[in-house]
């Protein structure tokens, strides 16, 4: 703990002593440290935020109001720093001497580390420039030019702030750019006509207009414009229109009528076809559609140009493969939308490059298109491009942890295969071995104890073993083909991406206290219902629970605790559920300021058991303390509705830092066979992704504080959110601050468990817990250290919870 605080005090230290240096002691004399942009704008009429990305000159980026980048830059003294590289490469020419005797090749010149800090990290201070100040200025003119303030005005001006230090001594000054906005009349669209040659895309554009994003009488707004003429490109390349893009839809705005309006002329220009070599042909106008479609799947080999490509025509397609035929071709269409003879059209080309990328089983996907010697005849050939990724694969991750002293080590080994019996079918497989340091729940030490239900013996520094295989298989586009001959429909459509999922899993763990055992199975559908949102339905998760070996000590402890929460979450039980899922996520590249991420599970157990059990009038067992239940090969199955959601948002404040929220909140209600929640199913809080100062299950419910040796604290309802401002280092090295706040509760009062229960003072039993972090980002993955206090501990007596806690008076 006092290693913890030493840490938390360096980093305030270290921030304090940056916000109490200088910013502007490396600004030349004479000039000017850009403090701040404002923006007054006459009447509102403008959103200010609107306007400051165009300005020239921004401030100098901050972490916290701490302009943490120009400090770094700051630090070296830039005069020194020939001095320092000079008697650098004096070093390596002596160095290089050395080497050129022996042979050897020289060592190139290197920069010295205080200039690699000013260029890695620092940044350069902002200097007040009138030149881009005035660029800014009519920059944010020919912007709302655009938004359709044609006669906007914008004066912008700088004002100087020179500040004294002690004994009169002249620090360099800061500056503060106004920038005077007036928009003037707004113009409003009063008439839109068209100019085009091709009578069917005229028909085209009038017969969608209802969907226009241009309405008379609204602003003219020059966004709004490229939208709609994305909007129309769209259609007409959903319509044929091969060649045709945005660029071909040209305007001219008339601004002179009476009143503020505009007329607006949307101009059409056709379209130029390319021939095989990408060489533009003559103008024209042709509505294409697919003559033939070739799908090249084979891997590009070094001199492999003049190796034979073999082809094989099916299903009304040609396939192109080298030595083998990798893909079943019927598997292989199953993400293809362009078919023969089909007129062409653009969404089916973006649905079949989206399907074909999601599969994860290509590096990289093309798809071309040729008109040379079929152009007359309004036909395009297809060729879509695969290049195979590597179909197997291995990989091997090891984990280390230390909670509270308590060290655990564990070992995965994982296989994945891509191409399952080439229909693009995926097997995951993986085992994992585990080693922890467990205190005993009834006490006593642990590593003395060699019974079978957990020591490892005299000495260990371990005490508990967990071993657990799991295998996943997917498979795409399940029952295709079988509902249609039944039902005369497909179950799933081809666009949805449907794909069959089968999970197995067992896992074995052995503490000082008890032998658990878990497997599982289940079985289930997921497909993406629109670009963003993707269902999955699991009608069979079956999972078997057993307690084989409990300690004598721990058995009697259970007794004497007469919980029956803690009776049934160490009994041997099945849980027989359904499962639906919704995820949403902003496409990859629709908006790279903001990004949501949505999860919603909704789970129900035991209710099929129940209605078969009473449908065949199964017989009633009963416990030794007078409970009723049913059972399934002899052992209680659980009952129970739950719903859990999880939203996530992150903003990008510039490219680096950016602010990262996340809320979570679920529910479950145990009712019928078992009467409680299972342990497996039951919310927690705590451990790295969640309150991250308390481990994980060691906080909760509600206000109960329980023993300083206790059980892991499980609830019913769970509520959560995190907040963290991220930002960049050096390198791959990012830093973060984060606040956590969070709690569990259950439904009922329990004697037992005073303050579990939730009421109307929830809030006041949310923990609180702030910390300082830091990450490696290397892209494909990231470590992670959090260093977490707490701030708030609900378990504490009220007047008494927060860290810093007010006194009265």
């Amino acid at each position: 703990m006092l290693i913890k605080h030493r840490h938390i005090a360096a980093v305030l230290a270290g921030s304090i002593l940056l916000a109490g240096c200088d910013p502007t002691r490396r600004v030349p004399q004479g000039s000017y440290l850009l403090k701040r942009n404002k923006v007054d704008v006459v009447d509102n009429a403008v959103d200010p935020a609107e306007l400051e990305p165009i300005m020239k000159q921004k401030p100098n980026k901050r972490i916290l109001w701490v302009p943490f980048y120009l400090h770094t830059y700051n630090l070296p003294n830039p005069e020194k720093i020939p001095q320092w590289q000079a008697k650098k490469d004096a070093r390596i020419d002596r160095k290089n001497e050395r080497r050129t005797a022996k042979g050897k090749e020289p060592k190139p010149y290197k920069r010295t580390r205080a200039e690699w800090l000013r260029a890695t990290v620092g940044e350069a201070p902002v200097i007040v420039d009138s030149t881009l100040t005035k660029k800014s200025a009519e920059q944010i003119r020919l912007y709302l030019a655009k938004e359709g303030w044609f006669k906007a005005t914008v004066n912008d001006t700088v004002v100087l702030k020179d500040r004294r230090w002690y004994g009169g001594r002249t620090r360099q000054p800061k500056a503060v750019v106004t920038y005077r906005v007036d928009p003037g009349p707004m113009y409003r669209l009063r008439n839109i006509s068209f100019e085009v040659d091709d009578p069917r895309i005229l028909q085209l554009v009038t017969r969608t207009w209802e969907a226009s994003l241009l309405k008379i009488g609204e602003r003219f707004d020059d966004d709004v414009l490229d939208e709609e003429r994305t909007r129309i490109t769209t259609m007409l390349r959903d319509d044929g229109y091969l060649y045709f893009n945005r660029d071909l839809i040209q305007y001219d705005a008339d601004t002179t009528v009476e009143g503020h309006q505009v007329d607006l002329v949307l101009r059409f220009e056709r379209p130029v076809a390319r021939t095989k070599r990408g060489l533009k042909g003559t103008p024209e106008g042709t509505v294409y559609s697919i003559q033939d479609v070739t799908i090249a799947a084979y891997r590009q080999q070094r001199g492999s140009a003049q190796l034979r490509v073999d082809t094989v025509d099916s299903l009304g397609y040609r396939f192109l493969y080298r030595d083998r035929l990798e893909y079943r071709p019927k598997a292989l269409l199953h993400p293809v939308f362009l078919h023969p003879e089909d007129r062409f059209r653009q969404s089916n080309a973006d649905k079949t490059y989206r399907r074909l990328t999601g599969l994860n089983v290509f590096d990289r996907v093309e798809i071309s298109y040729d008109t040379t010697g079929t152009r007359t005849s309004g036909m395009a050939n297809a060729r879509i491009s695969l290049l195979p990724g590597k179909e197997q694969s291995m990989s091997l991750e090891g984990f280390g942890t230390n909670r509270g002293g308590a060290l655990g080590t564990s070992v995965s080994l994982g296989f994945k295969h891509r191409n399952l019996f080439a229909t693009l079918g995926s097997l995951r497989a993986q085992i994992s071995v585990g080693l922890e340091a467990q205190q005993r729940i009834t006490g006593g030490d642990s590593n003395t104890d060699t019974e079978t239900t957990g020591g490892l013996g005299t000495g260990s520094v371990f005490n508990t073993v967990s071993i657990g295989p799991e295998i996943t298989l997917g498979f795409p586009r399940p029952f295709s083909g079988l509902f249609e001959k039944v039902f005369g429909k497909e179950l799933f459509s081809k666009s949805s991406g449907s794909r069959l999922l089968i999970n197995g899993l067992y896992n074995y763990q052995r503490r000082p206290d008890y032998t658990r055992s878990l497997a599982k199975i289940s079985l289930g559908v997921q497909w993406q219902e629109s670009r963003s949102m993707t269902v999955g339905i699991f009608p069979i998760e079956l999972n078997a629970i057993k307690i084989p070996q409990r300690s004598d000590a721990f058995q009697e402890y259970l007794q004497l605790a007469n919980d029956p929460v803690l009776r049934d979450s160490y009994t041997d039980h099945l849980i027989g559920s359904s499962r639906l899922a919704f995820t949403y996520s902003t496409p990859e590249g629709e908006d790279k300021v903001n990004s949501f991420f949505g999860r919603a599970v909704l789970e129900s157990a035991g209710t099929l058991l129940r209605g078969i059990n009473e449908l065949f009038d199964a017989p009633v067992t009963t416990d030794t303390v007078g409970n009723s239940f049913f059972t399934l090969f002899d052992v209680r199955y659980a009952e129970f509705t739950k719903l859990d959601v999880d939203l996530r948002w992150r903003h990008n404040l510039h490219d680096k830092s950016s602010l990262a929220f996340r809320a979570a909140a679920g529910a479950g209600l145990p009712f019928g066979n078992l009467g409680v929640l299972p342990f497996e199913t039951s919310f927690f809080v705590g451990g790295a992704n969640g309150l991250r100062a308390w481990r994980a299950r060691s906080i909760g419910p509600g206000s109960y504080n329980a023993p300083l040796v206790a059980f892991d604290r499980i609830g019913e309802i769970r509520l959560e959110g995190n907040a963290e401002y991220r930002f960049k280092l050096i390198g791959f090295l990012e830093g973060a601050f984060f606040l956590d706040v969070g709690n569990i509760w259950n439904f009922k009062e329990d004697v037992r468990k005073p303050g579990a229960a939730i009421s109307g003072k929830f809030l006041s039993e949310l923990a609180v817990g702030t910390g300082v972090g830091a990450r490696l980002n290397f892209d494909f993955f990231i470590v992670r250290f959090d260093l977490g206090l707490q701030t708030k501990d609900p378990s504490l007596p009220e007047g008494e919870r927060w860290l810093f806690q007010p006194k009265d008076g």
